[in-house]
């Protein structure tokens, strides 16, 4: 896998629309990574931020879903971009436990692990 070369992390699984819909099934929080491959942010977020032990331990009741926009203009991209109102990359998204985002704690931009965890928090307090 391409986390083999780095730091532990966040165990993430790619994104697809069933995957949220059993996380509201199952009344668990959804946590979107958009990302690009070229997307210098993107790296930083993976290499200092979801390997931060705090972070992956606030995270894991997050259904945790990686979203590929690399092909920023295909079909697929433009698809999710519009359906979660995605300008950039790196942007995060938490959704609830019903599916609903969490639009106090997006995240555009890289975050360093100690404010990453400080817009977590909300989503948790929402309940699990």
């Amino acid at each position: 896998t391409a986390n083999a070369l780095r730091e532990p992390g966040i165990r993430w699984e790619q994104f697809s629309e069933s995957k949220i819909a059993e996380a509201k099934a199952r009344n668990r929080p959804v946590l979107m990574d958009f990302y690009a491959d070229w997307c210098i942010p993107c790296l930083e977020l993976d290499r200092k931020t979801f390997t931060d032990a705090e972070v992956i331990d606030a995270t894991n009741e997050f259904v945790r879903l990686k979203v590929d926009l690399t092909h920023f203009d295909s079909p697929d991209s433009e698809a999710l971009r519009k359906k979660f109102t995605i300008a950039g990359v790196p942007t995060i998204v938490f959704l609830d436990k019903n599916g609903t985002e969490v639009v106090s704690s997006r995240i555009v931009g890289y975050l360093p692990p100690k404010e990453f965890i400080d817009r977590i928090k909300p989503v948790l307090a929402l309940g699990l």
